[in-house]
Protein backbone atom coordinates (compact mmCIF):
# COMPACT_ATOMS: atom_id res chain seq x y z
CA UNK A 1 0.00 0.00 0.00
CA UNK A 2 1.09 3.12 -0.92
CA UNK A 3 -0.21 6.65 0.10
CA UNK A 4 0.22 10.11 -1.58
CA UNK A 5 -1.42 12.88 0.48
CA UNK A 6 -2.49 15.81 -1.84
CA UNK A 7 -3.88 18.02 0.84
CA UNK A 8 -5.13 18.38 4.24
CA UNK A 9 -8.57 16.78 3.03
CA UNK A 10 -7.18 14.53 0.35
CA UNK A 11 -5.27 11.60 -0.10
CA UNK A 12 -4.41 9.20 -2.71
CA UNK A 13 -4.05 5.20 -1.87
CA UNK A 14 -2.42 2.92 -4.43
CA UNK A 15 -3.09 -1.02 -3.31
CA UNK A 16 -1.71 -4.14 -4.95
CA UNK A 17 -3.59 -6.57 -6.02
CA UNK A 18 -2.16 -8.93 -2.86
CA UNK A 19 -2.92 -5.93 -0.43
CA UNK A 20 -6.27 -5.91 -2.01
CA UNK A 21 -6.45 -9.67 -1.31
CA UNK A 22 -5.96 -9.53 2.35
CA UNK A 23 -9.26 -7.40 2.62
CA UNK A 24 -12.99 -9.01 3.45
CA UNK A 25 -16.03 -8.15 4.40
CA UNK A 26 -19.07 -5.47 2.57
CA UNK A 27 -17.89 -2.67 0.55
CA UNK A 28 -18.42 -0.34 3.51
CA UNK A 29 -16.21 -2.68 5.90
CA UNK A 30 -13.14 -3.15 3.41
CA UNK A 31 -13.49 0.38 2.92
CA UNK A 32 -13.24 1.02 6.49
CA UNK A 33 -10.27 -1.24 7.22
CA UNK A 34 -8.57 0.00 4.16
CA UNK A 35 -8.46 3.38 5.47
CA UNK A 36 -7.95 2.60 9.24
CA UNK A 37 -4.73 0.49 7.93
CA UNK A 38 -3.38 3.56 5.41
CA UNK A 39 -3.32 5.65 8.45
CA UNK A 40 -1.63 3.05 11.07
CA UNK A 41 1.08 2.22 8.22
CA UNK A 42 1.43 5.03 6.03
CA UNK A 43 1.39 7.49 9.60
CA UNK A 44 -1.41 9.91 8.06
CA UNK A 45 -3.32 12.03 10.36
CA UNK A 46 -6.85 10.10 11.12
CA UNK A 47 -9.73 10.64 9.11
CA UNK A 48 -13.28 11.40 11.07
CA UNK A 49 -16.59 12.21 9.66
CA UNK A 50 -17.65 11.98 6.09
CA UNK A 51 -15.17 10.91 3.16
CA UNK A 52 -15.77 10.61 -0.43
CA UNK A 53 -14.18 7.75 -2.17
CA UNK A 54 -13.25 7.43 -6.12
CA UNK A 55 -11.42 3.87 -6.91
CA UNK A 56 -10.14 3.28 -10.08
CA UNK A 57 -8.94 -0.18 -11.59
CA UNK A 58 -4.67 0.08 -11.88
CA UNK A 59 -3.53 -2.15 -14.87
CA UNK A 60 -1.42 -4.46 -12.71
CA UNK A 61 -4.75 -5.96 -10.70
CA UNK A 62 -4.90 -3.49 -7.79
CA UNK A 63 -6.59 -0.18 -7.54
CA UNK A 64 -6.24 3.46 -6.65
CA UNK A 65 -8.27 5.09 -3.91
CA UNK A 66 -8.87 8.65 -3.98
CA UNK A 67 -10.08 9.60 -0.57
CA UNK A 68 -11.51 13.48 0.58
CA UNK A 69 -13.12 14.48 3.43
CA UNK A 70 -15.93 15.54 3.33
CA UNK A 71 -16.61 19.34 5.43
CA UNK A 72 -20.03 19.44 4.62
CA UNK A 73 -22.42 17.76 1.94
CA UNK A 74 -22.67 20.83 -0.35
CA UNK A 75 -18.96 22.25 -0.04
CA UNK A 76 -17.28 19.21 -2.55
CA UNK A 77 -15.21 21.41 -4.59
CA UNK A 78 -15.59 20.56 -8.42
CA UNK A 79 -12.48 19.95 -10.91
CA UNK A 80 -13.41 21.81 -13.95
CA UNK A 81 -15.54 20.43 -16.17
CA UNK A 82 -17.49 18.62 -13.44
CA UNK A 83 -19.39 21.84 -12.37
CA UNK A 84 -20.53 22.48 -16.14
CA UNK A 85 -21.77 18.43 -15.84
CA UNK A 86 -23.06 18.36 -12.51
CA UNK A 87 -25.36 21.91 -13.28
CA UNK A 88 -26.37 20.07 -16.83
CA UNK A 89 -27.16 17.09 -14.67
CA UNK A 90 -29.24 18.86 -12.07
CA UNK A 91 -30.93 21.02 -14.96
CA UNK A 92 -32.73 17.84 -16.31
CA UNK A 93 -33.26 15.18 -12.61
CA UNK A 94 -33.98 17.11 -9.00
CA UNK A 95 -31.03 16.05 -6.93
CA UNK A 96 -33.88 14.21 -4.63
CA UNK A 97 -34.81 11.69 -7.93
CA UNK A 98 -31.54 10.28 -9.14
CA UNK A 99 -32.12 6.75 -10.24
CA UNK A 100 -29.68 5.22 -12.35
CA UNK A 101 -29.41 2.25 -14.39
CA UNK A 102 -26.39 1.30 -16.69
CA UNK A 103 -26.46 -0.60 -19.61
CA UNK A 104 -23.71 -2.77 -21.31
CA UNK A 105 -24.56 -2.20 -25.00
CA UNK A 106 -26.63 0.93 -26.08
CA UNK A 107 -29.79 -1.99 -27.93
CA UNK A 108 -30.20 -2.59 -23.84
CA UNK A 109 -30.92 1.06 -23.57
CA UNK A 110 -32.87 2.02 -26.53
CA UNK A 111 -34.89 -1.13 -25.68
CA UNK A 112 -35.02 0.19 -21.87
CA UNK A 113 -36.77 3.98 -23.55
CA UNK A 114 -38.59 1.72 -25.77
CA UNK A 115 -40.42 0.38 -23.18
CA UNK A 116 -40.89 3.51 -20.90
CA UNK A 117 -42.17 5.42 -23.63
CA UNK A 118 -44.80 2.04 -24.96
CA UNK A 119 -45.92 2.29 -21.10
CA UNK A 120 -46.30 6.35 -20.98
CA UNK A 121 -43.44 7.09 -18.87
CA UNK A 122 -44.22 10.95 -18.09
CA UNK A 123 -40.94 11.40 -15.41
CA UNK A 124 -37.39 13.35 -16.23
CA UNK A 125 -35.25 10.94 -18.33
CA UNK A 126 -31.35 11.71 -19.34
CA UNK A 127 -29.49 9.19 -21.26
CA UNK A 128 -25.34 9.18 -21.25
CA UNK A 129 -22.19 7.31 -22.38
CA UNK A 130 -19.40 6.41 -21.19
CA UNK A 131 -17.40 5.86 -24.19
CA UNK A 132 -13.80 4.91 -22.70
CA UNK A 133 -15.74 2.03 -21.16
CA UNK A 134 -18.53 1.55 -23.65
CA UNK A 135 -21.47 1.91 -20.79
CA UNK A 136 -24.93 3.53 -21.07
CA UNK A 137 -26.19 5.19 -17.90
CA UNK A 138 -30.41 6.49 -17.86
CA UNK A 139 -31.52 8.39 -15.37
CA UNK A 140 -34.86 8.74 -14.38
CA UNK A 141 -36.75 10.22 -11.21
CA UNK A 142 -38.71 6.57 -10.66
CA UNK A 143 -37.35 3.03 -10.22
CA UNK A 144 -38.99 0.97 -12.69
CA UNK A 145 -38.92 -2.92 -13.68
CA UNK A 146 -38.55 -1.98 -17.44
CA UNK A 147 -34.97 -1.48 -16.97
CA UNK A 148 -33.59 -4.66 -15.36
CA UNK A 149 -35.86 -6.44 -18.46
CA UNK A 150 -33.71 -4.54 -21.00
CA UNK A 151 -30.70 -5.88 -18.65
CA UNK A 152 -30.33 -2.50 -16.87
CA UNK A 153 -28.32 -2.52 -13.84
CA UNK A 154 -29.36 0.10 -11.09
CA UNK A 155 -27.15 1.81 -9.97
CA UNK A 156 -25.64 3.30 -6.24
CA UNK A 157 -26.65 7.09 -6.31
CA UNK A 158 -23.32 8.36 -5.95
CA UNK A 159 -22.50 7.39 -9.63
CA UNK A 160 -23.54 10.33 -10.71
CA UNK A 161 -20.21 12.04 -9.28
CA UNK A 162 -18.64 9.16 -12.23
CA UNK A 163 -20.99 10.40 -14.88
CA UNK A 164 -20.52 14.11 -14.36
CA UNK A 165 -16.45 13.33 -14.67
CA UNK A 166 -16.46 10.83 -17.44
CA UNK A 167 -19.82 10.65 -19.32
CA UNK A 168 -20.98 12.61 -22.29
CA UNK A 169 -24.98 13.10 -22.78
CA UNK A 170 -26.82 11.37 -25.52
CA UNK A 171 -29.99 13.09 -24.58
CA UNK A 172 -30.68 15.47 -22.72
CA UNK A 173 -34.55 16.21 -22.24
CA UNK A 174 -37.06 12.92 -22.28
CA UNK A 175 -34.53 11.16 -23.39
CA UNK A 176 -36.86 8.08 -22.56
CA UNK A 177 -39.56 9.24 -25.13
CA UNK A 178 -37.00 10.46 -27.88
CA UNK A 179 -35.02 7.41 -27.79
CA UNK A 180 -37.73 5.36 -27.24
CA UNK A 181 -38.98 6.27 -30.90
CA UNK A 182 -35.43 5.31 -31.95
CA UNK A 183 -35.42 1.55 -30.59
Amino acid sequence: MELIVISDSKFKLMLTSSDMASYTGNTKEILREIINDAQTKCGYAPISGRVFIQMYPSREGGCELFVTKLEHHDNIKMHRGEERALAEYKKYIPKEKRIIYSFDEMSYLLGCCYGLWQTGYLGASTAYVDRDRHNYYLMLDNETHIAGENMGSLCPGYTYYYINEHCDVICGEQAAEKLGRLA
